[in-house]
């Protein structure tokens, strides 16, 4: 099973695309990966899948 996540840049005045490369990475390491990326508004934002651990693994 899967497990979904929506992330997007911080809302601040200067947008960086280090600093969202940074969050996903972030997320990469706790094992989400990115299956789309969007534009809105002029804030970039992220639909992020990860495969849900059974009990026991």
């Amino acid at each position: 099973m899967k497990e979904y996540k929506f992330i997007h840049q911080k809302l601040t005045p200067i947008r960086r695309d280090p600093d969202f490369e940074e969050l996903l990475n972030s997320y990469a390491k706790m094992g989400w990966r990115v299956i789309n990326v969007v534009v809105h508004r002029g804030i970039l934002k992220a639909i992020m899948e990860r495969e849900i651990k059974k009990e026991g693994e």
